[in-house]
């Protein structure tokens, strides 16, 4: 299929388009044009269609085991991720993989591996943030001053201005 990005629920709504037009004896090839769908695609539907009928078509549902991680489950890991990595006993505020794991099997019972995990914490609108550093003795007024009345000084220098840092 050239839209792979489609939902399952849409894909099979396209399918079922198909079947429609599979009885009105509209040719595969233009069946795929009209759908924008590859022409084997279609092919196979028409094997299914013809086999079992718009049953054939019909989706099979998510394949393998049930998620261990239910909604519920889900939403609790949210809540814990929220709360921060100290109300778990670390001892900085900073998620890390391993302690994102540590924290889903306390508040959830189900364990997965850093991958996985990171695909979790990623489907619940979480992303990757790198801290900003600052240090303690930072003084924002006399940077805000010196940004008022010295650095433009030294823009009006231009080239001819000696500025000396890391020394």
């Amino acid at each position: 299929m050239k839209y792979p990005h489609i939902s399952s629920v849409s894909r099979e709504k396209i399918r079922l388009q198909a079947a429609r037009l599979f009885r009105k004896r509209v040719p595969q090839a233009e069946i795929a044009r009209k759908l924008c769908v590859t022409r084997t695609a279609v092919h196979y539907w028409h094997r299914a269609w013809k086999k079992k009928g718009m049953k054939g078509l019909r989706s099979k549902g998510h394949p393998g085991f049930p998620s261990k991680l239910t909604d519920e489950k889900r939403n609790a890991f949210k809540k814990a991720i929220l709360r921060g990595p100290q109300a778990y006993g670390f001892e900085t505020n900073l998620w890390t993989l391993r302690r994102l794991s540590v924290v889903m099997h306390k508040v959830t019972r189900v364990k997965f591996g850093h991958n996985h995990t990171w695909e979790i914490v990623r489907s619940l609108g979480f992303t990757c943030q790198k801290p900003r550093v600052r240090a303690i003795e930072r003084d924002e007024e006399a940077i805000g001053a010196w940004k008022e009345k010295r650095l433009p000084g030294l823009k009006k220098m231009g080239g001819n201005a000696w500025i000396f840092s890391g020394l």
